[in-house]
Parts: structure tokens; C-alpha cells; sequence
């Protein structure tokens, strides 16, 4: 155990190390800084990187990156859409996207910001989409018949406000639904507006999410349009977020060894109907009339020549007549190509 003494010596590198034989002592003081850290230079640093614990990142670069392509999608279909509601020309873009705790960055919004919650049934629980106040004040003025300029506006929104922002929300959910179409199905219903933030709290939890920022340029005002999504939401398709597969529109066949050998099992237990065509003869309706039993008829084919082997009615291979034993017998030769209009196909 060390005297209180000693620790403070050490620290200040007044202790020194002793060598071996053949080298000098070590003076700690050469190796430690003045309040215990290693000396600027010295050898063997490494780069430290923060990490956070409490937030740590959950959604992967393959996953962000496919649902920056859905939100960029987005971007486009409202840039045909929403130019129509708001009488003016808009073209959003994405611009940023982050991940971390919902409450983390609820504290970057004022307390009159207008949160909109939008379920994506059938997936769990419900996205925050959020305007930033230039916007929201562009937009009504540009729904209300206004001057179009939102400077210096930052009063609370009122009831009617409110009421016109949830229009434009519900006309974007056919564009957030064919957005996402390639990765999932869903129904998007805008479940509530509200500026209540502890509401929203409440709602949206302490999850992970997240955050997709769109510009927003409308009447030369600046603001952005920021998207909040759960990682608890897109668990159950994390496998569809696939990059590859918005990019194609196809998705990676995926085989189930175990179905398929089902399937095989019962293929192989299926009876099917097989016969041998052994020859044609052409008979008139005297000659069919008056056959008896024993009579003898002649047939086109040799002993020599391939017959035709019919599955389910459909000729598909060549074989040979014979015996195997007291039985009669078919050898097959191979298969058979019949063009399709040929007869007996």
C-alpha cells in the first residue's frame, strides 16, 4: 500500500525506476506530464473516439443508406405533388440524416413546434414528422391566399393553423406509401397533430431513431422538413432494408432448403399416367365392325423403331418394346422434343 506521500511523488515523476545492468535508470518525469498524463510525442498514441453508451448507434450504413434512397423517392413524388396543394413550386431534398435518443433531439425544438405522428400500419408504433417555423408560416400564408412572407412571424400556431399543417401532412401519405412500396406494404394514417411536447414524449418514447432532414425552399424562404423513425418500427423489415434491392426493385431470392426438399418428397409421391403408343392402323367402319376376338392387325411401326412414351397425355420420351421376364416392357431411350403444335402435345 502506497503512503499518500509516495502517490503524490509518483505523479510528479519524482520517483525513478531503476534499470538493469546495462541501462540507466528511468525517471518517471520523462515519461509523465507535469499532471500525470503522457508527455506530447511520446510513442504508441492512440486516437480516441467517444462512444455513448446511452445512445448507442443501432441502425446499420447499409440500412441508413437504404432509407435515405426511400426518403430521396420522397423527395421527388412531393416535388410533383405538393406544389399543386401549396400554389407554389417546392423541391425538397435530403440533406442529413442522424441517429440517437428521440429525446435528444426534442431538446433542439422550440416549445411551439408542431409535432405530426403518422402510423405505418402494419408496423409497430409511429413516426414524428416536424416542419421548422418558416415552413409551417410559408405554407399557411400560401394556403390562406397571403403575402407568402413568413420573416419576423414566431407567434404560437392557433387551432385553424394547426387544422390547414394536417392537410398538408395527409396529402403527403400516398407519396410516404409508394415510397416505401419496394420495401414494405403499408398504410399510412396521421394519427395525431399536436404541440404538446410531453404528449409527444409520451407517444414517441426514449427510443432510438432515426432522423431524416429535408430542405425545404419555398418562396426564396429556407427550412427544413425532419422525419423521426423509430428503430423499434423498422425492426421487423430491418432484413428489406436493402440498398441493392430499392435501387433494382428486386429482392434477393432467398431458398428454403427444408420447403423445398418438402416439396420434392410429395413430387416424388405423385402418380401420373403413362402410356406407350406402340403403332396407328387404319381401319373402315366394315373392318372395325367385323373384328373378332383373336383377329390380328397390322400395325406402321418396326420391332426395330423408337416408340413414342406419353406422360399425363404429353409425348416425352422414346423407347423400345420388349420383355422383362414373363412381362411385357418399355425401354427408355431419352427424351423426346415435340414442337409444340405437333400432335399428341
Amino acid at each position: 500500500m502506497l503512503t499518500q506521500a509516495e502517490i503524490d511523488a509518483l505523479l510528479n515523476g519524482a520517483i525513478e525506476i531503476e534499470g538493469t545492468e546495462n541501462q540507466e535508470g528511468i525517471n518517471l518525469a520523462d515519461v509523465m506530464g507535469k499532471a500525470g498524463q503522457p508527455k506530447e510525442g511520446t510513442t504508441g498514441e492512440k486516437n480516441v473516439r467517444p462512444y455513448n453508451f446511452w445512445s448507442p448507434d443501432r441502425f446499420s450504413k447499409d440500412q441508413i443508406r437504404a432509407i435515405e434512397l426511400v426518403h430521396e423517392e420522397l423527395a421527388e413524388r412531393l416535388t410533383n405533388s405538393l406544389p399543386s396543394f401549396i400554389r407554389t413550386n417546392l423541391r425538397p431534398r435530403v440533406v442529413h440524416t442522424e441517429q440517437g435518443r428521440f429525446h435528444d433531439f426534442m431538446a433542439d425544438l422550440g416549445p411551439t413546434t408542431l409535432y405530426h405522428l403518422v402510423s405505418l400500419a402494419p408496423l409497430p408504433g409511429q413516426i414524428a414528422i416536424v416542419f421548422s417555423d418558416d415552413v409551417n408560416f410559408v405554407i399557411l400564408e400560401q394556403r390562406l391566399g397571403g403575402a407568402s412572407d413568413s420573416r419576423g412571424r414566431n407567434h404560437s400556431l392557433t387551432e385553424i393553423d394547426q387544422s390547414l399543417l394536417q392537410d398538408l401532412v395527409e396529402n403527403m401519405l400516398n407519396d410516404v406509401k409508394a415510397s416505401w412500396g419496394k420495401v414494405v406494404s403499408i398504410e399510412p394514417k396521421l394519427i395525431d397533430s399536436t404541440v404538446n411536447q410531453h404528449w409527444v414524449q409520451m407517444m414517441m418514447g426514449n427510443e432510438r431513431v432515426l432522423m431524416v432532414t429535408f430542405e425545404m425552399v419555398i418562396k426564396e424562404i429556407t427550412g427544413t422538413m425532419s422525419f423521426y423513425i423509430p428503430y423499434s418500427m423498422l425492426k421487423p423489415v430491418a432484413n428489406e432494408l436493402n440498398p441493392h434491392v430499392i435501387i433494382t426493385g428486386k429482392k434477393e431470392q432467398i431458398i428454403d432448403k427444408s420447403a423445398r426438399q418438402t416439396n420434392v418428397e410429395s413430387l416424388y409421391r405423385t402418380a401420373v399416367p403413362l402410356r406407350v403408343i406402340l403403332g396407328n392402323v387404319r381401319l373402315s367402319i366394315k373392318e372395325m365392325s367385323n373384328l373378332d376376338v383373336g383377329d390380328v392387325l397390322v400395325l406402321d411401326t418396326y420391332t426395330n423403331q423408337d416408340l413414342m412414351v406419353q406422360v399425363s397425355g404429353t409425348t416425352r420420351f422414346k423407347g423400345r418394346i420388349g420383355k422383362q421376364g414373363t412381362h411385357l416392357a418399355v425401354q427408355i431411350n431419352g427424351p423426346i422434343n415435340i414442337p409444340k403444335n405437333a400432335p399428341g402435345k
